[in-house]
């Protein structure tokens, strides 16, 4: 405290207890997991995704891909529009 000035808090006490929370759920391997036609959804309780595609492709966090190529993937296969609104993403 340098200067008499307090710290600013940027979380509080209970939303990083919940944080910790989460993470260590998602350590201990808890997730809801969907199928949504062609595609299978995992949903963490950190809210990450994990999408596995028709090919077999896995794709371990949809929030690390950019926009557009969401948007295009949307437009390949439209139930992953589906999962998205059931995770509350759009």
């Amino acid at each position: 405290m340098k200067a008499g000035l307090a710290l600013k808090v940027k979380q509080s006490r209970d939303g990083y207890l919940d944080m910790l929370d989460r993470q260590r759920r998602e350590k201990n391997d808890e997730f809801i997991i969907k199928e949504f036609g062609r595609i299978s959804v995992r949903r963490f309780p950190t809210g990450r995704l994990e999408v596995t595609y028709p090919d077999g492709y896995v794709e371990p966090d949809l929030n690390k891909v950019s926009g557009q190529r969401v948007w295009e993937l949307m437009e390949m296969l439209p139930e992953l529009k589906d999962a998205l609104i059931w995770a509350g993403w759009y």
